[in-house]
């Protein structure tokens, strides 16, 4: 949408400030002259020079007149020598002398509001200045700074600029406080949030609040949250500037100023706008599929052209009435077809996101690998997947723990606690042994008063060397 504005500027008067002319006697305004102005002379003298830079020549009879030698100018008058002040002057009441006019005390030229003016005495003419925070113009009107819009951000991280009558302020981001340090820190809005077990609580900063969230690989039915039991890890690649609408998008406040920039940031509002994008469509794509339950973005990362790349998964719970094989390779068939109608010039458009031709693909996860994003086991349990799913795992309690409950916490984990072996069975039987308890395991370390390594010889009495020389005083 373009607008076009019919503007008008003003012609300054040059003539109104001698400081803005180089007269000697009289100033005449035109607006076709170089300088917008012309000079003249009084009677009885004679121009000489350029239009606005020349000087006036006196007749003979004011070779002896008495009048003001720095601001008054002589006229032959009938033979009688008459005495006239230059511009920014008047005439005394011994009409000889000149005396600088006062134009800031009579004609205020300068901006009534926000405007200084200042005499000068010694040329006859005046100065407008503004206050801070404005900016003098051509016809000394003063127009307010907005310092907002320097190029120089004025505020913090995380702060806004709020432009006020000369100045502004800076105050936190919308999701933000300040801190005893006087910089804003995000809210903590999940403090005072209860969300289930199976959900997460996400913050939500740009909207100033948060929600909760079903856990990943699960899907949620009606309020709850429920868990799937086929999960198949899926990827595409965005193009750079993959979203012609996305990064328009804003925060329901505007003052936030949210521009939202960072995909990494899971409370940032371009993750969340670019994750509803690709989930809706997603969703779309698997919509037909009687097991399929929703998607889920993981991550979003960069490739070396700095395009985007999604990681997403596919959940699935299975039924009996599922006419679809559900595996990795039906899966990206589905895909595949989905987008032939909508890829040209090495693109495939959904929506508002740009996608590079054949850059999907869904497999079968190792869910257990050590950098899989399906391996969600504390380090005090071992990784299986669990029987009859696909990319579900159970998290089993490791050697030297035991499970503290009988079921599986959310159905994945056994809750582990440390077995105490010193307090069961243990070899440290050697003289001036004893057993020492860690997390998982034990170890044999010699008693009090004694030194050395049980497993390598065994303990030795430790040497007082203050009690032998007692001894031998």
């Amino acid at each position: 949408m373009f607008f076009y504005f019919n503007c008008t500027c003003a012609v300054v008067d040059k003539c109104k400030n001698p400081a803005d002319n180089k007269c000697e006697q009289k100033c005449v305004s035109n607006e076709t002259a170089v300088d917008l102005y012309v000079c003249s002379c009084f009677e009885d003298y004679t121009y000489v020079g350029t239009p606005n830079t020349g000087s006036c020549e006196p007749g003979d009879v004011c070779s002896v007149s008495e009048c003001d030698a720095a601001h008054g100018i002589c006229t032959n008058s009938s033979g009688t020598p008459v005495c006239r002040c230059k511009q920014g002057f008047e005439l005394d009441t011994d009409e000889k002398n000149c005396t600088a006019l006062d134009y800031c005390g009579t004609e205020q030229p300068c901006d009534s509001e926000y405007g200084n003016c200042t005499s000068i005495p010694e040329t006859g003419g005046f100065m407008c200045s503004c206050a801070f925070g404005f900016d003098l113009q051509p016809d000394n009107s003063c127009k307010e700074i907005n310092e907002c819009l320097v190029e120089d951000e004025p505020c913090g991280e995380y702060e806004v600029c709020n432009n006020e009558v000369g100045g502004f302020n800076c105050t936190c981001m919308l999701g933000y406080e300040k801190e005893g340090s006087g910089s804003c820190k995000p809210i903590d809005y999940c403090s005072n949030k209860k969300c289930s077990d199976r959900q997460d609580c996400l913050n939500i900063l740009y909207e100033a609040r948060s929600e909760c969230k079903c856990k990943p690989g699960h899907f949620t039915e009606s309020t709850n949250c429920n868990q799937g039991d086929m999960i198949f890890p899926g990827n595409m690649i965005l193009k750079k500037a993959f979203s012609y609408n996305i990064r328009k998008k804003r925060a329901v406040d505007e003052t936030s100023k949210e521009e939202a920039n960072d995909l990494n940031d899971k409370t940032s509002l371009e993750y969340r706008n670019t994750e509803e994008e690709v989930t809706t469509w997603v969703n779309k794509i698997y919509a037909q599929i009687i097991s399929f339950k929703t998607s889920e973005v993981r991550s979003f990362s960069s490739d070396a052209s700095g395009n985007v790349v999604v990681n997403f998964a596919l959940i699935f719970l299975e039924d009996e009435n599922e006419v679809v094989p559900i595996n990795a390779t039906n899966l990206e068939k589905i895909m595949t077809n989905y987008m032939q109608s909508r890829c040209t010039s090495d693109v495939c458009v959904l929506g508002s996101l740009v996608i590079v031709e054949n850059s999907w693909a869904v497999t079968t996860p190792d869910a257990c690998a050590g950098n899989s994003d399906f391996n969600v086991c504390p380090d005090d349990t071992i990784c299986t997947e669990k029987e009859g799913t696909v990319g579900y795992v159970v998290c089993r309690c490791r050697t030297g723990y035991e499970a503290a409950l009988d079921t599986l916490f959310l159905d994945t984990y056994e809750m582990c606690q440390d077995i105490d072996e010193c307090q069961t069975a243990h070899n440290c039987t050697t003289a001036n042994t004893e057993c020492l308890n860690l997390p998982g395991s034990f170890t044999c370390v010699c008693a009090e008063g004694w030194v050395g390594t049980p497993a390598d010889g065994g303990c030795t009495e430790k040497v007082d060397c203050k009690r032998i020389y007692d001894k031998n005083v």
